[in-house]
């Protein structure tokens, strides 16, 4: 009967050494954005966003009739640092209070007064651009601007905006967030009640507990392998990149850290799984000599 309690308490354990590590990782994915105004992309993730903003602009210029180079003048890489700034802090309003916050602005009467300075022709005595061109102008700054948000801020505002609202009147969203955040540390001392109640029912023998603790840390560690694998064949990755390649490169940001954290905790579950298990037999191989 003991021992059929504790390999149950050690598939509990099992359980939640696999949702603490998951808990933890998708926790660290959300903090940066839940500090006050928010935290930034890198700078890697910056300049890959310039250049995907530099080749909508080469895109644009044929069908709006601008020039290319005079657009990138004024789309710099201060410029989409100042973007994302702007978007830290609409992501950290929508986390913290549920609210779509103040999307990010880009100015465009630099670049607009450009646009309208290359329809004038020099030295053809007019005073300024006809009203068409004027028109054509507008549009395309306006155009640029709006790939520019499209680009940093990958979503459909506009669609969060009223989805958030009707959300908040059910549910507060900040509270939720907080706790989801919150179930990694729940998970954690649930692990360490899981293993002092193995330990306290192998007491007599506290040496025969690490046989089921050990086992319970490489059994989460095939568990989280098999849910990142089954995480890799939904192909959400591929899903993402066919549907914006400015989120995409956010994404595989966000991945990438994520892998990095996952493999370091299943390489520390590993590492107490074999100690575990190596010093439970220790005492019966000295029994055997």
């Amino acid at each position: 009967m003991k021992k059929i309690l504790c390999w149950l308490l050690a598939f509990l354990l099992t359980c939640t050494l696999a949702l603490f590590g998951f808990s933890y990782v998708a926790a660290r994915a959300v903090d940066p954005a839940l500090k006050e105004g928010g935290t930034p992309v890198d700078g890697f993730v910056q300049k890959l966003e310039l250049q995907l903003i530099r080749n909508k602009i080469d895109k644009l210029a044929p069908i709006y009739q601008f020039s290319a180079d005079t657009a990138k003048k004024y789309v710099t890489a201060e410029k989409v640092a100042e973007m994302n700034d702007q978007a830290a802090r609409w992501w950290n309003t929508f986390l913290t209070n549920g609210e779509a916050g103040e999307a990010p602005v880009f100015d465009t009467e630099e670049m607009l007064n450009a646009f309208l300075a290359d329809a004038t022709p020099a030295g053809s005595g007019e005073e300024g651009p006809g009203e068409e061109a004027e028109l054509r102008a507008t549009d395309a700054a306006n155009a640029v601007a709006e790939s520019v948000l499209r680009i940093i801020l990958p979503l459909r505002l506009p669609v969060i905006g009223i989805g958030t609202s009707k959300a908040a009147e059910r549910v507060d969203v900040g509270n939720v967030i907080r706790f989801l955040t919150g179930i990694r540390w729940a998970a954690l001392a649930l692990c360490a009640l899981l293993a002092g109640l193995i330990a306290l029912l192998e007491s007599r023998k506290l040496r025969i507990s690490l046989k089921y603790i050990g086992s319970a840390m490489g059994a989460a560690v095939l568990v989280m392998a098999g849910g990142v694998g089954l995480y890799f064949l939904t192909g959400i990755g591929p899903l993402i990149a066919g549907a914006s390649p400015s989120l995409s490169i956010q994404y595989r940001a966000l991945l990438s850290g994520a892998a990095i954290r996952l493999t370091v905790y299943a390489a520390v579950l590993l590492i107490g799984c074999i100690t575990c298990l190596i010093l439970c037999r220790r005492p019966h191989e000295a029994k055997a000599d």
